[in-house]
Parts: structure tokens; C-alpha cells; sequence
């Protein structure tokens, strides 16, 4: 009996040689072609690696054994208590916000009920020089944080800092060279709100309801902005003067990302790939190695503090990704040690820090590895959610909802019990195939034996003496008759 192998119609032994020493010239198709079962056997290889290597990815599991999103609590940005402001006392801005989160509504309540279409913007910015955009920068960004602070009955006029009359004046200069690319309407509008802000600087003073005239085009204006201080981005280097505006805008403007329309992705394209994704909403999930809060440098957007968070991606490999925050949850922070290590004993239930993260890449940073000099991803954003955290009071309400630990229990009971099941079920299939595999090995030894046992020729009914009478062939019992009367 041969056996076939599986790559090729080949016999797995090798031919018998026959009379003399020789072998048998016997032809087997593919028998010889050794370079092809060595690609077989490579790719089969291949296969075995890529399975190994994303067997490591949680999300792998919980997609065919549970939900994706159990375990993960949201996080809410805090929002710093406005000077003036009692303690203890909610904000109108603050209660808007949270009525527009529990609504599902992610548009801004300062913007305009009925945004216009701008398409004027990308050309007025690149008319611009670099101090002006600079300062259009700090003007607008100045103007939406006095239209939040104004919902409060403690927030009064500020300083105008920013644009100066002639740098107001050559603005509407420049967008005056580029009406045809605009409505008449459109451009008379955007005029009348230079010369409202050409009186604010002249009076030096920031009004609290300068910024919703303004929302519609001054929000296409600030995303223009953005584009071009990414553009001035050195890519592969330590952080240099000229990624400051595109740093210091995206930090102040990590409020505003929403989890709709975020790339998953890992983290090779990130550095395979940087042009494409600079800008890019990114997802990350992963597990905090190292906290820093650094002290920000002079910026024109009021950006004090922030938090460099080195994360290892979820997704298998060991290269880190550099998440670059404003602020950070109080949950979270509490949880960084004095030498920016996650204390593992404070969470039992998230001893490795898995948090969730939405933001925008930057640019690739260079950091030393146990390899030599290496890159890292740089992602400027927020946390969004962690693992719930048993010894959190706060944490474990949100996570369960009714604050009550027996509903916890019974959800890790309930995951121990299908755990369970799964194994048993498991057992049982093995154990079905195995008989089965049994019995049909039971039955190829029995054909096996029964072809090997030699075969006998039984000659007792060929035997003369012993034939019976009906086995008597009646033309020879005739013939033996006749001879008689002859005889």
C-alpha cells in the first residue's frame, strides 16, 4: 500500500528495486519536481507565521467571543474651571456641552446655525506670508476661547492679541485680489467682519460675541491654517521651530475630534507611509510603558502643559507610538508614578494601562531603541477610554452603570461560564474525531490483513470419491452406459 502525499500525487517511499541491482524506471508525475514542493512547503510556512503573529492581537478573540467594546470605558475631557468661577458651581457652556453629548450631537453650539460654503480660503492662505498666518492663528484661536468663556456670567472682555491694524488691513488687501473666486455676497460679508475686527484691535479689546459672526469662514480659515503649518512639518527629526504651529494648533484643538471617520491602522503604514497619513485621524489601542508632563514652550495658542505618553499598539508588534495630549484624565494620571511608570497594583483589572486614543499623526520622532536609533509615530490627541478599573469607585459605575459590584460579578461569571462551555465543547468535538479516526484505523488493518493472507485452493469437492450424485455429469454417465453393452 502506498500513501499519496498531500502536495503532490508522489509516493512517499521510495520504488522497490527489482532483479539485479536495478531499479524500476517508474514514472510518478511531479515525483521529481523538488523546487515546487519547496515552494509549497515555504508558503505553508509563511502561513503558519502570519497565523502565529496575529494570534497575539486581542481583537482577534473578541470578535468571535465578545464584543469589541466590553471592558472600555469612555472618558470625557475635563474641562478647566474658568477663573472666578466657585467651585462646585456648572458652567452654562458646561451644561450645553454635556446636553449635546447626551442628544448625540457633535456639532458645537458656538457655530452658526447655518453654515455657509467658503471655497476662498486655500488661496487667501497661500497669499499669506508666515507672520501672518501666525498671527491669524492666535487671533482665532483667542476668539473661540473668549466665545466658550463668555457663557459664563464671570467672563468679561480680554486683551486682543493677535492681528494688528496693518496686518488686518493687508489681509483684506489680499482677499480683495482673489474675488473672483468668490460670491459677491460672500465677499462683502467677510470685508464687513475685517472691519469689525479692525475696530476690536483699534479699541484693543475682544468682545464676547466676536466669534459667531465670524464661525462660518473663520472655521474654513483655521482648518486652511492647519494645513499649512503641516505642510512646514520636518518629517524624521527631533521637534524642531518649524513643526511649533502645527504642534501647538492640534493641542488645542484635540477637543474637537470625534471618533467618526478614524483610520485603524497600524503602525508600519504610519512609518512607511507618512505623507499619506500626516494629518490623518488615527484609532489607537494599546498599553501605556511611559508617562511624561513637559512644561510647554511660548506658543500663541495658550497651551501651558501636556502629557507625552509612549504607547505599545495593540496590533502585535513591539514599536512604540508617541500619543501627545493637553490633558489627562484624572483616572488615568492618578494612575503614572513618579517616574512615569503605570503602577500595575493600583488597577488590578488593568495592570498592563490599555487605554483608547483618537488624534491626528504629525510626523515620525527618533528615539533610541535596544536596536539602535529608531522611529516612532507621533500622534497628537486624547484619551478616549481605558479599561474599567476595579478599585476606581467612579470607573466601575460608569462601567456597569448601576454602581452595584454584584453586577460586575455576574458579568465575569458569565464570561467564565461560556469560557467553560467553549472548552468543553471542544473536548467533546476532539474526543468524536479521535473514535472516528480510530475506527477507521480499526478498519485499514482489517483490509490490510485480510489482503496479505495467502489464498488455498480447497480440492475436496474437485475429488471423484467424494461427489455426489447430483454432481454426476449425465453425458458422461450415459456414455460410460454404452461402453458397457459394447463390452
Amino acid at each position: 500500500m502506498r500513501i499519496p502525499s498531500q502536495f503532490n500525487d508522489s509516493s512517499l517511499y521510495r520504488p522497490r528495486r527489482g532483479e539485479k541491482n536495478a531499479r524500476k524506471t517508474v514514472y510518478v508525475p511531479g515525483g521529481n519536481d523538488t523546487r515546487r514542493r519547496l515552494i509549497r512547503l515555504g508558503i505553508a510556512l509563511a502561513l503558519v507565521i502570519v497565523v502565529m503573529r496575529q494570534a497575539r492581537q486581542p481583537g482577534v478573540y473578541e470578535t468571535f467571543f465578545g464584543n469589541q467594546q466590553a471592558g472600555w470605558v469612555s472618558l470625557q475631557p475635563e474641562q478647566p474651571q474658568p477663573e472666578g468661577q466657585p467651585q462646585g458651581v456648572s458652567s452654562q457652556a458646561d451644561q450645553g456641552e454635556s446636553g449635546a453629548e447626551s442628544s448625540g450631537e457633535n456639532t458645537p453650539q458656538l457655530e452658526a446655525s447655518q453654515p455657509k460654503t467658503w471655497q476662498t480660503a486655500p488661496r487667501w492662505v497661500a497669499a499669506m506670508d508666515l507672520p501672518l498666518q501666525r498671527a491669524w492663528i492666535e487671533t482665532l484661536m483667542r476668539l473661540k476661547a473668549n466665545a466658550r468663556a463668555s457663557q459664563t456670567q464671570w467672563a468679561s472682555q480680554t486683551q486682543w492679541t493677535g492681528l494688528s491694524l496693518t496686518q488686518i488691513a493687508d489681509s483684506r488687501e489680499l482677499l480683495s485680489g482673489l474675488a473672483e473666486y468668490h460670491d459677491a455676497d460672500v465677499h462683502t460679508e467677510i470685508i464687513s467682519s475685517l472691519d469689525r475686527l479692525s475696530s476690536c484691535a483699534d479699541r484693543g479689546e475682544v468682545p464676547a460675541d466676536a466669534w459667531n459672526p465670524i464661525s462660518w469662514w473663520g472655521t474654513a480659515l483655521l482648518d486652511e491654517l492647519d494645513r499649512a503649518a503641516l505642510d512646514r512639518v520636518t518629517d524624521g527629526t527631533f521637534w524642531k521651530g518649524t513643526d511649533s504651529d502645527a504642534f501647538y494648533l492640534q493641542l488645542a484643538r484635540t477637543g474637537e475630534l470625534t471618533e467618526a471617520g478614524v483610520v485603524t491602522t497600524g503602525t508600519l503604514p504610519l512609518l512607511q507611509q507618512p505623507n499619506i497619513y500626516r494629518g490623518q485621524r488615527i484609532g489607537l489601542d494599546g498599553s501605556i510603558q511611559l508617562a511624561e508632563k513637559i512644561t510647554a514652550q511660548a506658543n500663541r495658542v495658550g497651551i501651558e502643559s501636556y502629557w507625552k505618553l509612549w504607547i505599545i499598539p495593540n496590533d502585535g508588534g513591539i514599536r512604540p507610538t508617541v500619543l501627545i495630549t493637553a490633558d489627562l484624565p484624572s483616572v488615568i494620571a492618578q494612575c503614572i508614578t513618579a517616574d512615569g511608570q503605570w503602577d500595575r497594583t493600583a488597577n488590578p483589572a488593568n495592570p498592563d494601562g490599555q487605554v483608547r486614543a483618537i488624534g491626528r499623526f504629525i510626523k515620525r520622532v527618533p528615539y533610541r531603541s535596544s536596536i539602535g536609533a529608531d522611529l516612532a509615530p507621533a500622534v497628537i490627541g486624547r484619551v478616549v477610554a481605558a479599561k474599567a478599573m476595579s478599585d476606581r469607585g467612579s470607573i466601575a459605575d460608569q462601567a456597569d452603570g448601576s454602581g452595584s459590584p454584584g453586577s460586575l460579578d455576574a458579568k465575569g461569571n458569565a464570561g467564565w461560564i461560556g469560557i467553560l462551555l467553549a472548552v468543553a465543547g471542544g473536548i467533546a468535538i476532539a474526543a468524536g474525531l479521535m473514535y472516528r479516526t480510530s475506527l477507521d484505523a480499526r478498519r485499514s488493518r482489517q483490509l490490510r490483513r485480510r489482503s496479505v493472507e495467502p489464498a488455498t485452493l480447497d480440492l475436496a469437492p474437485l475429488s471423484s470419491n467424494n461427489q455426489s450424485p447430483s454432481s454426476v455429469d449425465p453425458a458422461s454417465e450415459g456414455k460410460d452406459e454404452t461402453d458397457g453393452r459394447q463390452s
